[in-house]
C-alpha cells in the first residue's frame, strides 16, 4: 500500500484545528463485487485540511484500509484518480464496509458511520441522471476552443447548475446536521442568501461544528457580512487602468457602487448596457461606479472588455494573487474583503462608508433603491 499525504492549499484550504484531539482506529473493508484484480484509491480529507491517499491492490476483490482519525473525514473511493465515476462518503472512527462494482463506484453501499452515506449515494445517482440529461451541451462547452463561445455555451447550461443546487438543497434540509453538508456546504456559499447559510449552519450538530468544513463556513459568513447591508465598507487602495492609485476614500460624500465583474463573465457583460444608462442619469447627481475585475491573470481581455463595452467609470482589478498557494487571505484582494463568491455582484455604498444594497444580476432592485435614494 502507497500512501501520500499532503496540506490542501488555496482557497478552500480548512481552517486547521487548533486544539488536536486525540486520533481514534478507523477500518474500511472494501469489496468489488465484480473484479478481482486491480487497484484502487482511496483519498479522505480530514477536519484539519490534509488529505491522505492510498493505493491498494485487491486481493480477489477486497482490501482494507485502516489508520486514525480525530473525527469524521470526507472520503472517496476510485478505480482510477482521474475518473469522474467516484463514490463519496463520510469515513469514521471504527470499522465501516465498502461494497460497489466495479465499474459503478458511485453506487457503492456504505455500511456504519454516518447514516448520510445512504442519502449521499442516492443523491450521487440523481446527479449522474442530471448530468445525462445536459451531456451534449457539456461536452460542446469543454470542446469549444473560442472562450467566448464557450463562456455562452455555459450561460446555456444554467438549468444544469440549478438542478445540482437544488438536489444538495434537499440533501441538506433531509441531513442537516451532518458532516458530509458542512463538507458540501462550503461550494455553495456563493449561491445562497446569507440568511439562508446562516439557517443552515446553525443547524449543523455541535460535534460537526468543531470540524475545519463548518470552520470555513463559519469564516465565509464573517466575510460576507462584512460586505452585506448595515456594515462599514472595507477601505481598498488598487491602481486604475492608467496606473494611478483609486481608493475607496476618493467617493467619500457620494452614493457609489462598487461593481464586481469579469472580462469573461457573460451575465456581467449582458448587464453593462444597464449600468451605463443608470451612470448617465444618476452621476450628474453624485452618483458613482467603481468597476472591479476578476481579471487579475488577463490585463488584456480587461483592458479590451472595457473598451469594447465603453465603460466610462474607473476600473481596478479585484489584486488576486497570481500564485494559487496565497490566494487565501491575500490583504490586497478586494473581492475577498467584501465576501464576493459570484459575478456580477453589485456593493451600494452610501456617502457615509456604510454599505446599503447587495445585488446580483437583477436589475430591479438595485433601480428600486436608486430611484428611492434620489426621490423619483
Amino acid at each position: 500500500m502507497k500512501k501520500l499525504t499532503f496540506t490542501l492549499l488555496g482557497f478552500m484550504t480548512l481552517t486547521v484545528v487548533s486544539h488536536a484531539q486525540e486520533k481514534k482506529n478507523f477500518q474500511l473493508n472494501g469489496k468489488i463485487t465484480d473484479h478481482k484484480d486491480g487497484t484502487v484509491y482511496v483519498w479522505y480529507l480530514d477536519s484539519a485540511g490534509d488529505r491522505t491517499i492510498d493505493s491498494m491492490q485487491l486481493k480477489n476483490g477486497t482490501f482494507i484500509l485502516k489508520g486514525k482519525l480525530e473525527t469524521v473525514a470526507i472520503a472517496y473511493v476510485q478505480r482510477d484518480l482521474r475518473s469522474d465515476d467516484k463514490a463519496m462518503f463520510a469515513l469514521a472512527p471504527g470499522t465501516q464496509s465498502f461494497v460497489s462494482s466495479w465499474n459503478s463506484m458511485s453506487s457503492a453501499t456504505i455500511t456504519g458511520g454516518d447514516p448520510a452515506n445512504e442519502g449521499l449515494r442516492v443523491l450521487q445517482q440523481e446527479k449522474i441522471q442530471i448530468k445525462q440529461k445536459y451531456q451534449s451541451t457539456l461536452d460542446a462547452m469543454r470542446n469549444e476552443k473560442d472562450h467566448d463561445k464557450a463562456a455562452a455555451i455555459r450561460e446555456n447550461l444554467a438549468p444544469y447548475f440549478t438542478e445540482n443546487r437544488e438536489a444538495d438543497y434537499r440533501f441538506f434540509k433531509k441531513y442537516p446536521t451532518s458532516v458530509i453538508t458542512a463538507y458540501m456546504l462550503r461550494y455553495h456559499v456563493g449561491d445562497l442568501p446569507l440568511t439562508e447559510l446562516k439557517e443552515y449552519y446553525q443547524k449543523l450538530s455541535p460535534a460537526t461544528k468543531k470540524t475545519g468544513f463548518a470552520k470555513d463556513i463559519a469564516e465565509e459568513i464573517h466575510s460576507l457580512e462584512l460586505g452585506s447591508p448595515g456594515a462599514v465598507a472595507a477601505a481598498f487602495t488598487a491602481p486604475d487602468m492608467t496606473g494611478k492609485a483609486l481608493s475607496l476614500s476618493d467617493y467619500k460624500g457620494k452614493y457609489v457602487l462598487l461593481d464586481f465583474w469579469a472580462s469573461w463573465c457573460v451575465p456581467c457583460r449582458k448587464g453593462n448596457p444597464h449600468l451605463k444608462t443608470l451612470y448617465a442619469k444618476y452621476q450628474p447627481k453624485g452618483f458613482d461606479i467603481v468597476g472591479i475585475a476578476d481579471d487579475d491573470r488577463t490585463e488584456k481581455a480587461w483592458v479590451a472588455a472595457v473598451e469594447k463595452d465603453g465603460l466610462p467609470w474607473r476600473h481596478v482589478r479585484r489584486g488576486a494573487s497570481l500564485n494559487f498557494e496565497a490566494m487565501k487571505n491575500n490583504p490586497n484582494d478586494i473581492s475577498l474583503r467584501y465576501g464576493i463568491h459570484s459575478l456580477p455582484t453589485k456593493i451600494l455604498i452610501n456617502p457615509e462608508g456604510v454599505i446599503i444594497g447587495r445585488y446580483g444580476s437583477e436589475e430591479e432592485a438595485l433601480d428600486k433603491k436608486l430611484k428611492e435614494i434620489y426621490g423619483e
